[in-house]
């Protein structure tokens, strides 16, 4: 009961008296924790001064074999003086040694050269161009105009493309590009019996198309080419020929 009265004799409630307990041991926990720390800080203090004394140590022996390094020190510097006088002798002779080698290099790619130059190249053998074929060549042939008055002379177009993927021949160029014109079973006029003549071969390329404009001036050229006799009004029928290809049939109406 003498823990629960204060110093002036009243009582001390519990709550009171806990407090205090609680405040007494915090102190003294405080108090343990600044002796824990204070002997840490004593105990790093005196590991610090080990080192100190292990450096002083090793400068004054190191201070005592000073003359010894400074004497190997002179040593080292005189062994490169001598290999720089070694230094020309062993360089003259490695160049000398290396130009042999450069030289010996060299002469394999000069002697390489003729090879290259000897060889030959083959030549291109050219293709060989045929003649144009019905299977080759598609041939048109077209008027001016559907009907003639007197004086006006049926004006004609040959055209032929080659629809195939090879070039081929026209044998004979435009002599060979012939227009035929009937009336019934009867020949009436033959364009290359008279107007052509000798040509040269003539090559379309594969795609292309040709166009021959050929004139026909009425004349009845079946008896002769240097006959004057004209046709008679009437209907008449032109065929296109160009290397044995024939075009099909343009009607020709003259009436005058």
């Amino acid at each position: 009961m003498s823990e629960n009265v204060d110093s002036h004799g009243g009582e001390v409630s519990p709550e009171v008296y806990r407090r205090r307990r609680i405040v007494a041991l915090l102190v003294l926990v405080l108090v343990l924790l600044l002796g824990i720390s204070l002997v840490s800080w004593l105990v790093g203090r005196g590991g610090d001064s080990e080192p100190t004394a292990a450096t002083s140590s090793t400068s004054a022996s190191a201070e005592a074999f000073s003359d010894f390094s400074q004497r190997a020190t002179e040593s080292a510097t005189a062994s490169p003086s001598d290999s720089e006088s070694a230094d020309p002798s062993a360089s003259s002779d490695e160049s000398e040694s290396a130009e042999p080698t450069e030289s010996a290099s060299q002469e394999p790619t000069e002697s390489a050269e003729p090879t290259e130059e000897a060889t030959p190249e083959s030549p291109e053998t050219p293709a060989v161009v045929a003649a144009c074929t019905p299977a080759d060549l598609q041939v048109s042939l077209t008027a001016d105009r559907t009907s003639y008055a007197a004086g006006q002379n049926p004006a004609l177009a040959v055209t032929y493309t080659n629809a195939s993927g090879n070039p081929c021949l026209v044998t004979g160029g435009v002599a060979n590009v012939d227009v035929n014109i009937t009336s019934g079973p009867a020949q009436v006029f033959n364009y290359a019996q008279c107007h052509a003549a000798p040509a040269e071969d003539a090559q379309v390329e594969a795609g292309s198309t040709n166009t021959t404009s050929l004139s026909w001036d009425r004349s009845l050229n079946v008896l002769g080419c240097g006959t004057s006799t004209k046709i008679q009004p009437g209907h008449y029928w032109a065929t296109a020929s160009v290397n044995g290809v024939n075009s099909q049939p343009v009607r020709i109406v003259v009436t005058g």
